[in-house]
């Protein structure tokens, strides 16, 4: 997608951070000594889910688009120039290209970093600092979401891990309120405690956004690890700190499709958190961002035993056009197979497909997907909607995506395990 140049469209996202940060500190002044939090010390359950995406940051996996990769780090609606994204706050978030490289890995930890205005990237005058997301390539409806992390303390800090969906739904109301599920929050100059809440088009909850749709979270020790994670069902959405839930919300109506991860360190300016004053490195550092599926309903084990010699491959063909799509395909089928639909640039193109090719056979079924697609970049998405699991590997059901080929030539990026409910995107190149 083209980069943000236009200068009206800047200053409205300008204008909308300091709406929300003033709003911010707001709620900050009054919540310290307000009112006493009562706290649900019920704990996560994670033998209750099962693990769809983790990264323990063993190793560096970031680009600027995440093809290739398991995260990008330049937002491609919101890209500023070639090497940053426009940020929010008193930051831009910049990939290693600019000059200035805000990541690190190393021991197992993701550590950001945020520095006072370095290179020609970004906004000028601003910070520069790091996003990482998995938007186009890992999306999930409902779930566990959990990242364990270390937040700063030096004023001006303003870390996030929050998720926002593959498809927005227009405010109905025109209210200027928009889809997103913020994990947590941290304030660095607010040390008692962190902030978790939901953002929605709903009417109703809006009316009393504070008391409907935020939870506090104070901490007695704010220094050091703490994880920090959200429990999104069909009806309700549970905020945990260290896996004892804090509050729980009634999950809106607009909550009920995928989305995709974002974690970053900004910086703020405003009066009561002003990386200004602090004119040094800000840092957060992070263990792990680990994504859990919620298990189907209990049903009695059953031993599934591939076929001897593998399964057929299937074939099938969806859409119509000159252009040719080849998705390889196969499962592990359990209690029935694996279903799954396919979207092109968000259109969904035939209906639910079912898989059929056991993947231990090494075989694949093959789904030609046909279209008329115009020259450059398109989003290709395969969605697993059946998941079922009870315990073992072999009472497992999942998807997998063997590979992929465009107008006859392999697409890079192309293969990948769907163990959940999930979405898994990568990209073709039409010349």
């Amino acid at each position: 997608m083209a980069g943000i140049s236009d200068p009206a469209a800047i200053s409205t996202g300008f204008a909308f951070c300091w709406r929300w940060m003033f709003a911010v500190h707001a709620i900050l002044e009054a919540r310290a000594g307000s009112f006493a939090l009562e706290v649900d010390m019920s704990a996560i359950d994670l033998t209750k889910y099962k693990l769809t995406f983790d990264d323990e940051f063993n190793t560096r996996s970031i680009s600027q688009t995440g093809n290739g990769t398991t995260w990008a780090d330049i937002r491609p609606q919101w890209r500023y120039d070639a090497n940053s994204d426009i940020g929010f706050g008193h930051s831009s978030f910049v990939d290693p290209s600019s000059g200035y490289d805000p990541f690190k890995v190393s021991n197992g930890v993701l550590t950001i970093t945020a520095v006072p205005d370095r290179t020609a990237s970004g906004i000028p005058g601003s910070w520069e600092s790091g996003l990482i997301t998995t938007q186009g390539h890992f999306s999930q409806t409902y779930g566990y979401f959990e990242m364990r992390a270390d937040f700063s303390n030096l004023a001006g800090a303003w870390e996030a891990f929050w998720l926002l969906p593959d498809h927005v739904i227009a405010d109905p109301n025109k209210a200027g309120h928009w889809q997103e599920l913020d994990v947590v929050e941290n304030y660095g100059s607010f040390e008692k405690g962190v902030y978790s809440g939901i953002h929605t088009t709903d009417a109703a909850p809006n009316v009393n956004w504070q008391q409907n749709l935020q939870v506090y979270s104070g901490l007695a020790q704010p220094t050091g690890f703490h994880t920090y994670g959200l429990d999104w069902n069909a009806d309700t959405i549970g905020f945990y700190v260290d896996g004892q839930l804090m509050g729980t919300k009634a999950t809106p109506s607009d909550m009920h499709g995928p989305m995709y991860l974002l974690a970053n360190l900004a910086t703020q300016n405003d009066p009561h958190n002003n990386a200004d004053i602090t004119k040094a490195p800000i840092s957060e550092q992070i263990d792990y961002i680990r994504v859990y599926s919620h298990l189907p309903a209990t049903t009695p084990p059953v031993t599934v035993t591939p076929p001897a010699g593998g399964t057929p491959t299937a074939s099938a063909t969806i859409g119509a056009g000159a252009d040719k799509l080849v998705l390889l395909i196969s499962e592990d089928a359990y209690l029935g197979d694996a279903q799954y639909r396919v979207t092109v640039d968000g259109k969904q193109i035939g209906g639910v497909q079912t898989a059929h090719s056991h993947h231990g056979s090494g075989q694949s079924d093959h789904l030609l997907v046909q279209g008329d697609w115009d020259k450059g970049s398109h989003d290709v998405s395969v969605t697993f909607l059946n998941d079922a699991w009870a315990g073992t590997t072999t009472t497992d059901r999942n998807l997998y995506l063997d590979g992929a080929t465009y107008d006859g030539a392999d697409v890079a990026g192309a293969e990948h395990a769907l163990m959940g409910v999930s979405a898994f995107h990568f990209h073709v190149f039409d010349i």
